[in-house]
Parts: C-alpha cells; sequence; structure tokens
C-alpha cells in the first residue's frame, strides 16, 4: 500500500549531460590536432560544426569514457568550431514499463506529473514525475542498466533562481535498448554507484533529497532518450511489485 505524504514540491533539471564533453585544438607548426572528449560511460552522439555557415564538419558516436582524434577538419573553419553533444545512440522512442523507483513502504505522493504545469514544460521535463519523500528515503534502480553519469556534492538547500538549475546531484543509467533512466535531486553524499557499474532493478543508488531547482524533498523521474541530436523526455508505464500500474500516459 502506498502512504502518501502531503509535501508541495515542483522542480526542473537543466541538465543534458552535454558539459561531460569538450573540443580540444592545438595548434601545431606543422598542422593543428583536434580531439574531441567525453567522461560519460556510455555512447554519446557529438557533431563539430562550423559556427558561421553550420556545416557539418565530423559527426560520430563515441563509447565513453574516450578521447577521440579529428583529422580532416577545413582550415579555415578552425577558429569556428563548434561541439555539440547528446548522450545516447540516436533510437525510437518506446513505450516500456519501469518499476517503482522506491520500495513499497515509503511514504510518498506524486507531486508534479507529466507535464505538469510548475515545471515539467520543456523536452527534457515535459514527461517527469516528482515524487515527494522524505528526506533520505532509499532510491532504487527502476530497470537494469549501466550508470553513465553520477553528479554528487551540492548541498541539499533547494532554490529557484536560475543558478540552482544546475546545482542538483543525479544518477543517469543507461538501459540495453538506448533509453536512459534519470533520478535527481538526490541527497548529498547518499550516490552509492559509480559510473561503469552495472546495476539490477531495485538495487539502492541513493537517497531522496533537495539539492538543486527544488521545492522540497523529492525524487524526480525520468526517461529520456536521443532521437538525433535532441535529447527528449518520453511517457513511460510505471508499476509496483504488485503490478499495479501506478503511472501510465493517457491512452
Amino acid at each position: 500500500m502506498v502512504r502518501t505524504l502531503l509535501v508541495a514540491s515542483f522542480c526542473l533539471l537543466a541538465l543534458s549531460a552535454a558539459a561531460n564533453t569538450r573540443l580540444t585544438v592545438n595548434r601545431q607548426s606543422h598542422g593543428n590536432a583536434t580531439s574531441i572528449e567525453t567522461d560519460l560511460f556510455g555512447p554519446v552522439q557529438v557533431q563539430l560544426r562550423d559556427r558561421i555557415t553550420g556545416e557539418i564538419l565530423d559527426e560520430r558516436i563515441l563509447q565513453g569514457p574516450v578521447t577521440e582524434s579529428v583529422a580532416g577538419l577545413p582550415d579555415a573553419s578552425m577558429n569556428r568550431l563548434q561541439l555539440l553533444s547528446v548522450p545516447g545512440r540516436p533510437a525510437v522512442p518506446q513505450l516500456l514499463e519501469y518499476r517503482r523507483p522506491f520500495s513499497e513502504n515509503a511514504n510518498t505522493a506524486i507531486s508534479q506529473g507529466f507535464h505538469g504545469q510548475a515545471s515539467h514544460n520543456d523536452a527534457l521535463n515535459g514527461y517527469a514525475v516528482d515524487f515527494a519523500l522524505l528526506l533520505g528515503t532509499p532510491v532504487l534502480a527502476a530497470r537494469n542498466g549501466i550508470v553513465m553519469e553520477a553528479i554528487d556534492g551540492f548541498p541539499d538547500r533547494g532554490g529557484t533562481s536560475a543558478s540552482d538549475l544546475d546545482n542538483a546531484n543525479l544518477v543517469r543509467i543507461v538501459h540495453d535498448d538506448g533509453s536512459m533512466a534519470v533520478y535527481g535531486h538526490l541527497l548529498e553524499g547518499s550516490i552509492t554507484v559509480t559510473p561503469g557499474q552495472w546495476v539490477a532493478a531495485g538495487s539502492v543508488i541513493a537517497q531522496s533529497g533537495n539539492s538543486g531547482y527544488s521545492h522540497g524533498p523529492h525524487l524526480h523521474f525520468a526517461v529520456q532518450v536521443n532521437t538525433g541530436m535532441a535529447l527528449v523526455s518520453v511517457p513511460f508505464v510505471m508499476r509496483g511489485l504488485d503490478g499495479a500500474v501506478l503511472i501510465e500516459p493517457d491512452r
């Protein structure tokens, strides 16, 4: 049975993991050495463009963490290089099932669902769900997968300023179909998994917190897919351990 906890909370996650991918250009007398590096553990789609003309100069999938050299770039574009990156391989969104990311007896209530007007109104968060949870509630992996990134070190003070958007502790897990689950606003210092680690559904990965852009302790859960240089949240079905449907998109 789900026991409700009446806590009003809403949040917004701005992180798309693009900050973990970098472009380096070393100018040398015999030519330029250009490389792209990613810290993410998993696939990352990248493009190098000429920021003036918009021409795509290079496009590839990195399997991170890795550094790859880029050859054959025109000299005229070296001062105009723009790096774009999106985590995950391009995939076709599918309606898949997830287990609830906390125990059956956790005190919880859905404080904001799909397309919530408070903050779930952009591509990354449109199909996110906010679960109001007591601070320190164990957060469980909702599907098997590999930890792609784990961000920690931000305090659990909540806030609604622009500077809070990038200050959420989170875990991103990539699944075998290419989709990625994001668990956000986690308690500082509570993350128990490391990038590159395989985790089974139901494993404890962290504790719920109040870090980043948040109005109260809760878990922000979203499933994201790279649709081709575009990261979007997608609808999902969530079930309890008894098989009962807890969340599903409108039919």
